[in-house]
């Protein structure tokens, strides 16, 4: 921006990983409970978790810039370890 700062929201919602993950999950897991103990659980929260990373819809901070009083909002990231491609790339 025009203060030195920009912030481009990533748009999860729109990558071919979150829209096969969304669109199978479901499933997934149902099948994996069929063919013994299913997943541990920290498994399916991870996935749960990672279709809610990014998405405005799910939380949210308002973050304003004190000089030019612009603000934005910045969507809450799950912070997971193993399925999230952006939160996994913040820890590398």
């Amino acid at each position: 921006g025009e203060h030195g700062w920009e912030h481009r929201r990533r748009r999860p919602e729109g990558t071919v990983l979150y829209e096969a993950v969304r669109d199978n999950l479901a499933t997934f897991l149902a099948e994996a409970s069929e063919v013994g103990r299913g997943l541990p659980r920290y498994v399916e929260r991870d996935f749960t978790r990672y279709l809610e990373c990014g998405v405005l819809a799910h939380g949210f901070a308002r973050v304003r810039c004190e000089s030019c009083k612009d603000e934005l909002l910045v969507a809450f990231s799950c912070k997971g370890r193993g399925v999230c491609p952006s939160c996994n790339a913040k820890r590398a």
